[in-house]
């Protein structure tokens, strides 16, 4: 079974409440082993690619990386005392640092960023926009003019792109100077983009998508049987690796 197919509103529940405990939990091994479990289910669950994946990850890993560094350099407490320091005043700075410090502290960082990290790449890979917003205005009592209004403005946002390019495009053909930081084309951009999110919501008002009546709806998301499976397996498995890898 895809990711894909399992409910929105259940996927985003499991991952905050999943979320929240582990924010109280500072498992070296439960992070790494979340982590690792997101990108495994990912890889082979869902119809993410792995270039995709990958480009994601990399600002993951720069960031649990400057977090390991930090903790490692500058984090209260020490393994080493003084003392015992001054025996190794021959050792390169960089070296005495990683001794005196806590690398525990700087891994249970790191490898906290990559879990809360994977949980988020998790949700965002698997989950379709306007799944879940449906899922938000079914599942979650979401009102349908709110709902509606969000998924105008995520179907605007590549329409403002292609806009931008265009823009761009123009004045370069008309020999307007217009450098990378340039205001000109964005400016433009946003005009033509409030003159769209004025047609929208008249159309929107017009077909009676207000939300003072009740409408049918082509596509209702339900909760399966697998949803609360995939939910109890999540939070069962933080609630037992926080209690059974402590030991």
């Amino acid at each position: 079974m895809k990711l894909e197919n399992l409910n929105p509103s259940v996927k985003a529940a499991a991952v905050m409440i999943g979320a929240i405990l582990l924010s109280f939990s500072y498992l070296i091994s439960l992070n790494l082993i979340l982590f690792i479990l997101c990108l495994a289910g990912l890889l082979f669950f869902s119809d993410a690619r792995p270039s995709r994946i990958g480009k994601i990850l990399i600002p993951a890993f720069l960031a649990a990386f400057g977090l390991f560094m930090m903790g490692l350099l500058y984090a209260k407490g020490s393994s080493v005392t003084d003392a015992e320091l001054t025996g190794v005043s021959g050792v390169p700075y960089a070296v005495r640092a990683a001794m005196s410090q806590n690398l525990h502290t700087a891994l249970q960082l790191s490898t906290r960023l990559l879990a809360f990290a994977g949980l988020g790449i998790f949700f965002a890979l698997s989950t379709n926009g306007e799944d879940f917003i449906f899922s938000l205005m079914h599942q979650c009592r979401l009102s349908p003019k709110f709902a509606y209004s969000i998924l105008a403005a995520y179907n605007l946002m590549p329409h403002m792109m292609r806009e931008y390019q265009q823009v761009r495009t123009a004045f370069a053909v008309r020999g307007i100077p217009a450098g990378p930081l340039s205001m000109k084309p964005l400016f433009t951009m946003l005009v033509n983009s409030i003159r769209w999110s004025s047609s929208v919501a008249m159309s929107m008002e017009s077909k009676g998508f207000s939300g003072k009546r009740n409408r049918t709806f082509y596509r209702i998301p339900s909760v399966k049987w697998y949803d609360i499976v995939f939910f109890a397996v999540l939070i069962g498995g933080i609630l037992a690796g926080m209690v059974f890898l402590k030991i």
